[in-house]
């Protein structure tokens, strides 16, 4: 009887072990990699591996948080970030985890705010960022706050020489921004088009 008990397990785990083999070499058949779960910080990440970078899902409490490629579970090169309501919050490239080269940022309805470079995390160099209606809103450089002036929305502001627009799509100011504020040599317009101003600007307004 004993002999029959372990013929039978036997039996079943060489065929457990089959299917899993059959199940490996079908999945490598179809150009897919056997799928692993590696733990990260606040998470875990779903992939595979291809030489020393990690393809996968990064998930944050069980959502969906990004995609990409991973080195030591930290995100580099091409990839994709997401809100927690799972829309598109960033694609293009990663450094170290954050946000670095050419990317889109875009809001959390899904439309898109600004396309550009990027520093740790943040749009910084030349860029373009685009109004609630889609519509270009700015272009030229752009650098972060500096830490002392708080704004979370727009942690990144027009800063050296940039072009503003009015909704219409009129150039409504060329030249120097300060943290986001008119500030240097500049020229304003008014909504068609019309010089209103050449010349230094201090904080916003017009030189005297």
């Amino acid at each position: 009887m004993g002999g029959i008990v372990f013929l039978v397990l036997v039996v079943i785990v060489g065929v457990g072990f089959w299917l899993y083999l059959t199940s490996q070499n079908n999945s490598q058949a179809n150009g897919q990699q056997p799928q692993i779960r590696i733990p990260c910080k606040d998470g875990y990440i779903i992939g595979y591996y291809q030489g020393n970078r990690f393809t996968g899902q990064r998930f944050i409490n069980n959502r969906l948080a990004s995609v990409g490629f991973f080195v030591n579970t930290i995100q580099v090169g091409s990839g994709k970030e997401y809100y927690e309501n799972g829309i598109l919050k960033y694609e293009g490239n990663f450094v170290n985890g954050l946000a670095s080269g050419q990317g889109k940022l875009y809001e959390e309805n899904g439309k898109l705010k600004y396309i550009g470079n990027f520093a740790n995390g943040y749009a910084s160099g030349q860029g373009r960022i685009f109004d609630a209606n889609g519509k270009l809103k700015c272009e030229g450089n752009f650098a972060r706050l500096p830490s002392n002036q708080v704004n979370s929305k727009d942690p990144s502001v027009p800063n050296g020489h940039c072009k503003e627009y009015y909704d219409n799509g009129q150039l409504k100011y060329e030249g120097e921004f300060v943290n986001g504020v008119w500030h240097g040599e500049g020229r304003s317009y008014d909504r068609n088009g019309r010089l209103i101003f050449k010349g230094k600007f201090a904080y916003g307004k017009p030189g005297k």
